[in-house]
């Protein structure tokens, strides 16, 4: 009885994920081989594959993405650890609620806001007002990951290669680096694989400039009536985000056991 009990429990949660995520995603992987004349086909993943144009516009979202993870990167470090680290109790709790105001407004109206101040400093639509964009947009993402990392990372280590004589370019290159790969590892997925499908951004930010993976997807899909070219780019990209999920999932559960 116990058992039955705990499946009815479950059940809820069952019907939900098969009726909003695996239902969907079957009904894109059976579309993903339908050809234009309703025949199925492996055309659609052939031309993603061979096409000059969908390879551009792939390989243009990848280097912008890993253009945000740098960025994102080089800025998230150094404060995560000072946070992390350094911080007292009560500045740390401030700090961050800072990083997280963000998410408290939607991403939209983040994006106009950046637009009007780039707009107000005599900036237009581009490649600059873009990655000022996508680097705001994403630097929580990056920064939080890298704080549980830093946070764990033992005092006493560092303080012992500090009494051993280390640099401080030392302690960073072959401790704290080290140590905190996970967080690094972690953030970089995050950052990479949600910039490099983004579309709010890139639309409202980008101009010419922002035509990106998740741009493409919208005009296969509302634009161009290409729904089986789009349905298999998507598949292709929901599988490389469960697959780094996947990956995140073991490095976070390497750094809470740590």
């Amino acid at each position: 009885m116990t058992r039955y009990n705990h499946l009815l429990t479950l059940l809820p949660m069952a019907l939900f994920l098969v009726l909003f995520f695996y239902a969907p995603f079957i009904i894109l992987f059976y579309e993903s081989f339908l050809g234009y004349g309703g025949e199925l086909t492996l055309e659609n993943y052939l031309l993603l594959a061979t096409d000059p144009a969908y390879r551009k516009v792939i390989l243009y979202s990848l280097v912008i993405s890993l253009e945000t993870v740098t960025a994102t990167l080089l800025l998230s470090f150094p404060a995560a650890y000072y946070v992390a680290k350094q911080a007292s109790s009560r500045e740390r709790n401030l700090l961050l609620l800072l990083f997280l105001t963000p998410f408290w407004i939607d991403v939209l109206l983040r994006a106009l806001a950046i637009k009007s101040i780039v707009y107000a400093l005599g900036g237009a639509e581009g490649y600059p007002a873009m990655m000022l964009g996508m680097v705001y947009e994403y630097l929580p993402f990056m920064f939080f990951p890298l704080y549980v990392s830093l946070s764990r990372l033992p005092d006493n280590v560092i303080e012992a290669a500090k009494v051993m004589g280390a640099s401080k370019a030392q302690v960073l290159r072959s401790i704290i680096i080290p140590l905190s790969l996970p967080g690094i590892i972690a953030g970089s997925l995050l950052v990479g694989l949600m910039s490099m499908t983004e579309y709010v951004i890139p639309a409202l930010l980008g101009g010419v400039k922002g035509f990106m993976v998740g741009t493409l997807i919208y005009y296969l899909f509302l634009s161009g009536g290409m729904w089986g070219v789009g349905a298999a780019l998507t598949i292709i990209l929901v599988l490389v985000l469960m697959i780094a999920s996947y990956i995140i999932a073991r490095r976070t559960g390497e750094v809470i056991e740590y």
